[in-house]
């Protein structure tokens, strides 16, 4: 019994370790952004373990060019669909 209580108390403490060394990585990682004036957003994007936040990206298209591709793929699938007998 007691080696048991033993063994039990070992694996407690080895995860309680792994815990700690992962808050420790973390809080080490918060404090170099917040040494390298790192944006709040960024702050918290790490916190939550998620990559670094990114910008997002303007369309490449205008609403018209999309517009347009829209037109020109419902066309093309429409064609497809008549030849394959649908």
């Amino acid at each position: 019994m007691p080696s048991e209580r033993r063994r039990i108390l070992e694996l407690a403490l080895e995860s309680l370790e792994n815990k700690k060394r992962k808050l420790d990585e973390e809080i080490a990682e918060i404090t170099r952004e917040l040494r390298g004036g790192a944006s709040v957003r960024t702050v918290l994007a790490a916190a939550a373990g998620l990559k670094a936040a990114r910008r997002r990206r303007r369309s490449r298209f205008s609403k018209e060019e999309k517009l347009r591709r829209s037109q020109r793929m419902k066309a093309y699938w429409e064609n497809w669909r008549k030849k394959k007998g649908r």
